[in-house]
């Protein structure tokens, strides 16, 4: 008898242990359910929702715009051009990601294309352009399309854009690299298409 009043004296002793364990335990729950009830305020002050939709918003926008964009290589490049492969690359080399890779080659490309330059030339060189853009953009601590825009108006014979950046390609200096490079006709002897090749040379070699 004596020997089972110990035993209950006991389990007694365990069963409100384990009460004390379990009243403990629901109270961190309601301490960690409290804690994730506050961090669900803060998403919801810090707009979290608001900028999830906003960031499914962009994806699908980059998307319509790459898809659009592509549109536009097909056209001025032809389908399987190098260009599409190029572009899957100059996020790491040139820190321009596809779909402005694509948008400065693609622009590019038509404005050498309306020029007269056709064929393998005009694809090189819209791509390196494109990479230009990024490079210098880096550079000068420029946003890539603002870069981007400097380079367009400089091939197209405007000097003051690119001057900002001390690069200037008034008709003395083409005409002095052209003579360097063993050219004899004069800039306005020059076809269109040839003037915008000796700026893009011109470019090259200044950048």
């Amino acid at each position: 008898i004596e020997q089972s009043e110990a035993d209950l004296v006991d389990a007694n002793r365990r069963i409100e242990e384990m009460q004390n364990e379990t009243e403990k335990a629901k109270k961190e729950a309601d301490k960690l359910q409290k804690a994730f009830g506050m961090v669900g305020k803060a998403f919801i002050a810090l707009g979290i929702g608001q900028i999830v939709k906003e960031q499914v918003t962009q994806a699908i926008d980059y998307a319509s715009d790459l898809t659009e964009v592509q549109n536009v290589v097909d056209t001025v490049f032809g389908d399987n051009s190098a260009v599409d492969e190029w572009s899957k690359h100059t996020l790491e080399a040139f820190g321009l990601n596809e779909l402005s890779a694509k948008q400065f080659a693609g622009t590019m490309g038509a404005m050498l294309e309306s020029s007269g330059l056709t064929g393998k030339a005009v694809e090189d060189m819209s791509m390196g352009i494109a990479e230009l853009a990024g490079d210098m953009a880096s550079f000068y601590n420029l946003d890539a399309s603002e870069a981007f825009t400097k380079i367009r108006s400089g091939i197209s014979g405007e000097t003051e854009p690119l001057k900002q950046l001390g690069i200037n390609m008034s008709v003395a200096n083409l005409e002095a690299f052209a003579l360097s490079q063993g050219l004899k006709k004069t800039f306005n002897e020059m076809s269109q298409g040839e003037q915008i090749m000796l700026r893009y040379q011109y470019l090259m070699k200044a950048t």
